[in-house]
């Protein structure tokens, strides 16, 4: 008797250090020009927990529900790991997506000042492992924005408002030099934009409006 009942213990314990709580996008919204993304949450014998919403910039919009608090998974159809990410008082703290290859495809990490959001960094990757870019900004979307060369090298820098580049710009060639100066709007070039030649000579000035040249110099 006291062997089954040993038996029975170390099988619920070893159930439960191998269950775990799963999620995957079960609906995309659009309305008003402003997408939504729909997140549902299961334990792992399917039943429903919770579903968030957030914006398609990554934001968190809302819960419903309870986010049971660890490490929730995410697969693909094949069964390969899709994404892992952190929760803790239905606030997401970490989260690192992966391509169907394995290779890491982006990461998250967010801070937080008790239920409010204090900052959020980006980094987005290349199917070769690469880093593509590097996004760091506070809760309202304001911050910056690098962008790379699936080599390695920096190619763009740019101030974000409201999670759209928006502001200053500066590209570089491969070589680190200057490319282009100028201004963003949305993430579309718009106004006074200087460019340069690959030795850093200035070589014309370009008006833009929402990315399309209305006169050049």
């Amino acid at each position: 008797m006291k062997k089954i009942i040993v038996t029975a213990l170390l099988c619920i314990a070893s159930c439960a250090l191998y269950a775990e709580n799963t999620r995957k996008i079960t609906a995309t919204h659009y309305y008003e020009d402003n997408p939504k993304k729909e997140m549902t949450f299961f334990d792992d014998s399917g039943a429903e927990l919770a579903k968030e919403f957030y914006h398609i910039d990554g934001r968190v919009m809302g819960v419903k529900g309870n986010i049971p608090d660890g490490d929730i998974f995410e697969y693909y159809p094949t069964d390969k790991l899709k994404s892992k990410a952190s929760y803790k008082s239905n606030l997401l703290f970490e989260e690192t997506q992966y391509y169907e290859t394995g290779i890491k495809q982006s990461h998250t990490e967010n801070e937080w000042a008790g239920r409010t959001l204090v900052k959020s960094e980006y980094v987005i990757y290349y199917p070769n492992g690469l880093k593509r870019q590097e996004i760091k900004m506070d809760a309202k979307g304001n911050g910056s924005s690098s962008l790379y060369y699936d080599t390695g090298e920096l190619f763009e820098e740019a101030a974000l408002k409201d999670a759209y580049r928006d502001g200053p710009v500066t590209r570089y060639y491969k070589n680190g030099v200057k490319m282009l100066s100028g201004f963003m709007k949305e993430d579309m070039l718009d106004g006074l934009v200087k460019e340069y030649d690959s030795k850093g000579n200035l070589t014309s000035k370009v008006l833009y409006k929402e990315n399309e040249i209305i006169k050049d110099e």
